[in-house]
Protein backbone atom coordinates (compact mmCIF):
# COMPACT_ATOMS: atom_id res chain seq x y z
CA UNK A 1 0.00 0.00 0.00
CA UNK A 2 1.41 3.39 -0.98
CA UNK A 3 1.81 5.77 1.93
CA UNK A 4 3.25 8.88 0.31
CA UNK A 5 1.55 12.09 1.40
CA UNK A 6 1.74 13.46 -2.18
CA UNK A 7 -0.17 10.45 -3.46
CA UNK A 8 -3.49 11.73 -4.96
CA UNK A 9 -5.39 8.68 -3.71
CA UNK A 10 -4.13 9.21 -0.17
CA UNK A 11 -4.98 12.91 -0.31
CA UNK A 12 -8.49 12.16 -1.55
CA UNK A 13 -8.93 9.49 1.14
CA UNK A 14 -7.82 11.89 3.90
CA UNK A 15 -10.12 14.65 2.69
CA UNK A 16 -13.14 12.38 2.34
CA UNK A 17 -12.47 10.73 5.70
CA UNK A 18 -12.46 14.13 7.41
CA UNK A 19 -15.75 14.94 5.69
CA UNK A 20 -17.20 11.57 6.74
CA UNK A 21 -16.40 12.30 10.39
CA UNK A 22 -17.85 15.80 10.04
CA UNK A 23 -21.15 14.31 8.83
CA UNK A 24 -21.45 12.42 12.13
CA UNK A 25 -20.95 15.59 14.15
CA UNK A 26 -23.51 17.53 12.13
CA UNK A 27 -26.01 14.69 12.37
CA UNK A 28 -25.72 14.88 16.15
CA UNK A 29 -26.45 18.61 15.94
CA UNK A 30 -29.57 17.89 13.88
CA UNK A 31 -30.71 15.38 16.53
CA UNK A 32 -30.01 17.92 19.28
CA UNK A 33 -32.09 20.54 17.42
CA UNK A 34 -34.98 18.07 17.26
CA UNK A 35 -34.75 17.32 20.98
CA UNK A 36 -34.49 20.98 21.96
CA UNK A 37 -37.35 22.03 19.72
CA UNK A 38 -39.53 19.29 21.21
CA UNK A 39 -38.73 20.44 24.73
CA UNK A 40 -39.46 24.05 23.80
CA UNK A 41 -42.80 23.11 22.22
CA UNK A 42 -43.78 21.06 25.27
CA UNK A 43 -42.64 23.80 27.66
CA UNK A 44 -44.37 26.63 25.84
CA UNK A 45 -47.45 24.59 24.95
CA UNK A 46 -47.16 25.56 21.29
CA UNK A 47 -49.29 23.56 18.87
CA UNK A 48 -47.86 20.07 18.82
CA UNK A 49 -48.49 19.59 15.11
CA UNK A 50 -45.91 22.32 14.45
CA UNK A 51 -43.36 20.29 16.40
CA UNK A 52 -44.38 17.09 14.62
CA UNK A 53 -43.79 18.68 11.22
CA UNK A 54 -40.50 20.20 12.37
CA UNK A 55 -39.26 16.86 13.69
CA UNK A 56 -40.24 15.13 10.45
CA UNK A 57 -38.34 17.77 8.47
CA UNK A 58 -35.25 17.33 10.66
CA UNK A 59 -35.51 13.56 10.34
CA UNK A 60 -35.64 13.79 6.55
CA UNK A 61 -32.77 16.29 6.60
CA UNK A 62 -30.65 13.84 8.54
CA UNK A 63 -31.63 11.12 6.07
CA UNK A 64 -30.36 13.31 3.25
CA UNK A 65 -27.21 14.09 5.22
CA UNK A 66 -26.59 10.40 5.87
CA UNK A 67 -27.11 9.63 2.18
CA UNK A 68 -24.24 11.95 1.33
CA UNK A 69 -22.20 10.27 4.06
CA UNK A 70 -22.99 6.84 2.60
CA UNK A 71 -21.77 7.98 -0.81
CA UNK A 72 -18.58 9.21 0.82
CA UNK A 73 -18.19 5.85 2.54
CA UNK A 74 -18.55 4.02 -0.78
CA UNK A 75 -15.81 6.16 -2.32
CA UNK A 76 -13.57 5.69 0.73
CA UNK A 77 -13.86 1.92 0.37
CA UNK A 78 -13.07 2.17 -3.34
CA UNK A 79 -10.07 4.38 -2.58
CA UNK A 80 -8.75 1.89 -0.06
CA UNK A 81 -8.83 -0.83 -2.71
CA UNK A 82 -7.17 1.46 -5.27
CA UNK A 83 -4.47 2.45 -2.78
CA UNK A 84 -3.87 -1.21 -2.01
CA UNK A 85 -3.39 -1.88 -5.75
CA UNK A 86 -1.55 1.44 -6.28
CA UNK A 87 -3.85 2.56 -9.13
CA UNK A 88 -3.22 6.31 -9.32
CA UNK A 89 -5.31 6.96 -12.44
CA UNK A 90 -8.55 6.50 -10.50
CA UNK A 91 -7.91 9.36 -8.05
CA UNK A 92 -10.27 12.31 -7.70
CA UNK A 93 -13.32 10.59 -9.26
CA UNK A 94 -15.84 11.01 -6.42
CA UNK A 95 -18.51 12.89 -8.38
CA UNK A 96 -17.95 10.98 -11.62
CA UNK A 97 -18.46 7.71 -9.77
CA UNK A 98 -21.59 9.04 -8.08
CA UNK A 99 -23.01 10.36 -11.36
CA UNK A 100 -22.39 7.01 -13.04
CA UNK A 101 -24.48 5.18 -10.42
CA UNK A 102 -27.22 7.80 -9.93
CA UNK A 103 -30.77 6.48 -10.38
CA UNK A 104 -32.69 9.69 -11.15
CA UNK A 105 -34.98 11.69 -8.89
CA UNK A 106 -37.14 8.81 -7.67
CA UNK A 107 -34.04 6.73 -6.94
CA UNK A 108 -32.55 9.63 -5.02
CA UNK A 109 -35.71 10.05 -2.94
CA UNK A 110 -35.76 6.30 -2.20
CA UNK A 111 -32.12 6.50 -1.14
CA UNK A 112 -32.93 9.41 1.20
CA UNK A 113 -35.82 7.47 2.74
CA UNK A 114 -33.76 4.28 3.16
CA UNK A 115 -31.12 6.25 5.03
CA UNK A 116 -33.71 8.08 7.13
CA UNK A 117 -35.16 4.74 8.26
CA UNK A 118 -31.86 3.30 9.45
CA UNK A 119 -32.07 2.79 13.25
CA UNK A 120 -29.13 5.08 13.98
CA UNK A 121 -30.87 7.86 12.07
CA UNK A 122 -34.46 7.16 13.18
CA UNK A 123 -33.43 7.55 16.81
CA UNK A 124 -34.46 9.92 18.51
CA UNK A 125 -37.10 11.06 16.01
CA UNK A 126 -39.45 8.12 16.55
CA UNK A 127 -39.21 8.57 20.32
CA UNK A 128 -39.86 12.32 20.05
CA UNK A 129 -42.82 11.78 17.74
CA UNK A 130 -44.26 9.19 20.14
CA UNK A 131 -43.88 11.56 23.10
CA UNK A 132 -45.53 14.43 21.25
CA UNK A 133 -48.41 12.27 20.00
CA UNK A 134 -48.93 10.93 23.54
CA UNK A 135 -49.03 14.46 24.95
CA UNK A 136 -51.44 15.52 22.20
CA UNK A 137 -53.76 12.59 22.93
CA UNK A 138 -53.72 13.32 26.68
CA UNK A 139 -55.02 16.86 26.15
Amino acid sequence: MATSRSNPLNEEWQTLHQDYERYDRYSLLIKLAAILSSLIVIGLTIHLWVALIFILVLWLQEGIWRTVQARTSERLLTLEQLIKRDEQKAAMQFYSDWEATRHGTSGLIKEYMRNALRPTVAYPYIVLLAILVTIYMMK
